[in-house]
């Protein structure tokens, strides 16, 4: 049998492993056995609730593994929002699962593991989404991981009360984040995997979680490497614009949401906070694909608390105060086409820009990027969300990255075929993810997109498993992946043609990076 022997032999159809955590039974497909629903933590209900996770004992019966575990509690969604995203089959408090596709089958087995944490304004969204399937990266020889965690008020709500309970607030989703990387230290070997190459990476949300956890101390050797697709910490306040980040900010409106349903901000009221049916946190952290949030008042994100993250990332970059890993980072070409719609006309150009710079700088911005008859509304509004909300903080770390010794390389996803162009969204954010998974990507005939599939999902795995993207053995149209640096900023394109250029539009970056960022970095 599989795992109780050294030498490879025939899988069965349901495998067993005996981890730390207790047994698990699993499916075996293709050359990979995967195990879904893996609880990591006790469920975060009751008394739990708005406290870090707190690990479980070991189960003595086997577990039955074959199906995902429950999706963190949510309604609508930033990619799909539609009446029926609006239900709550399937959705819990009782969240904390992770998956695993591997294809070890002996004991002696170890592979690289790659941990993705998913997308969605945390405020939506699970690891057990069909894109994000491990099956066809695990074939290529790497263990995949991907969680769930808290989203919404309910993984980022602060309150005064909380942070007077346990001395920070706010960070319950990131602080699962990191108890599921504690978990893959202690279990993944059981796996197949090793727990001394680990890279961490995410899309979007995810992406701001990963630059989150390369800024915090509490993550600090759960991890070796990090992929960063679309989003960073920096870029925040262009999503929570109404905190961005600022604790006591924050804690304004936590007093807000306590007032709405007459509970004390204060340790005595957390009972009456902890009573409250888990469906108003999922009403009330809804995000909708054009952003807007309901209500409006409330804004659910990660908090600089100085506990989980630095008072202020923006200083700790400059500062070198970060988890020393490599990194691959990158973003697609029209990233907010997914998020700033057609009927942009002038005036909601100019409240996006009062809502992301504010009013001393949104003249500033409207001036630079000014409207006229060659340059729309829709158009500039596109560009400086793309540069604000993904682009800049990216290339921030990617240069602080670089200028501290590590290998950093840099990546844009331009292709956009024709039914994209179709439904206005071009290389729309998220539009990179099928062809890094290989999910939902025709692959029995090559095509460009099979092609283009192919190539990235194999620089992803070529990066997870040796630290370097590039390919060891030649192939038709390769292009060389340079790494970045701060002076040059060699990128690689990803199009149904590759190519190596410098980062476009570096003047326009700088200057919106200047304009957000400049007193914070002094």
């Amino acid at each position: 049998m599989p795992f109780f022997n050294t030498k490879k032999t025939e899988m069965p159809k349901r495998p067993i492993l005996y981890p730390p955590c207790g047994s698990v039974q699993g499916q075996f497909r293709k050359g990979v056995s995967s195990y879904k629903g893996i609880p990591y933590a006790l469920p975060p209900i009751g008394q739990r609730r708005f406290r870090a996770p707190e690990p479980m004992a070991p189960w003595k019966e086997v577990r039955d593994c074959s199906k995902h575990g429950n999706t963190s509690l949510q309604m609508g969604g930033i990619t799909v929002d539609s009446p029926g995203t609006y239900h709550m089959d399937g959705k819990s408090e009782d969240c904390l699962f992770l998956n695993i596709w591997t294809p070890a089958q002996t004991t002696v087995d170890r592979f690289p593991v790659y941990v993705f944490i998913h997308g969605g304004a945390f405020s939506s969204g699970s690891g057990s989404e069909m894109v994000y399937d491990g099956g066809r990266m695990a074939q290529e020889g790497v263990v995949v991981v991907t969680i769930n965690y808290r989203l919404g008020a309910l993984g980022f709500l602060a309150t005064r009360g909380l942070r007077e309970e346990s001395g920070t607030t706010g960070n319950y989703g990131l602080l699962d984040q990191i108890q599921a990387l504690h978990w893959i230290q202690e279990n993944i070997a059981a796996f197949g995997g090793d727990p001394d190459q680990v890279t961490i990476g995410g899309q979007s949300a995810g992406a701001y979680s990963v630059t989150a956890l390369l800024l915090s101390p509490l993550a600090k050797g759960l991890f070796h490497q990090a992929v960063i697709e679309s989003g960073s910490i920096f870029s925040i306040s262009a999503f929570s614009v109404l905190n961005r980040g600022d604790m006591e900010k924050t804690l304004d409106n936590g007093n807000l949401f306590c007032d709405l349903y007459g509970i004390e901000d204060s340790q005595a009221g957390l009972n009456a906070l902890r009573d409250l049916p888990g469906d108003i946190f999922a009403a009330l952290s809804m995000i909708k694909s054009d952003q807007s949030t309901v209500p409006n008042a409330f804004s659910f994100w990660p908090v600089f608390d100085g506990v989980v993250l630095p008072e202020d990332p923006v200083k700790a970059l400059k500062n070198g105060d970060v988890n020393k890993v490599r990194i691959l980072i990158g973003y697609n070409t029209a990233e907010s086409s997914l998020f700033i719609k057609g009927h942009t006309n002038l005036g909601i150009y100019q409240m996006l820009c009062y809502h992301i710079f504010g009013p001393d700088n949104a003249p500033k911005v409207m001036d630079h990027f000014f409207v006229d008859a060659e340059h729309s509304p829709l158009e500039r509004a596109q560009q400086i969300y793309t540069y604000s909300a993904f682009l800049i903080g990216m290339v921030m770390m990617a240069k602080e990255y670089a200028q501290l010794g590590f290998d950093v390389y840099f990546y844009n996803f331009d292709y956009d075929p024709a039914i994209l162009k179709i439904v206005g969204l071009n290389t729309a954010h998220g539009m990179e993810l099928p062809f890094v998974f290989g999910n939902g990507i025709g692959q029995r005939r090559a095509t460009k997109i099979s092609n283009l599939s192919w190539v990235m999902q194999q620089s992803w795995v070529n990066f997870i498993k040796y630290g370097n993207p590039n390919f060891k053995e030649e192939y038709k149209g390769q292009i060389i992946w340079p790494k970045f640096d701060s002076e040059n900023k060699y990128i690689m394109v990803f199009d149904a043609r590759l190519s190596s250029r410098n980062l476009p539009n570096q003047e326009d970056l700088a200057f919106l990076e200047n304009l957000m960022f400049a007193e914070l970095a002094e």
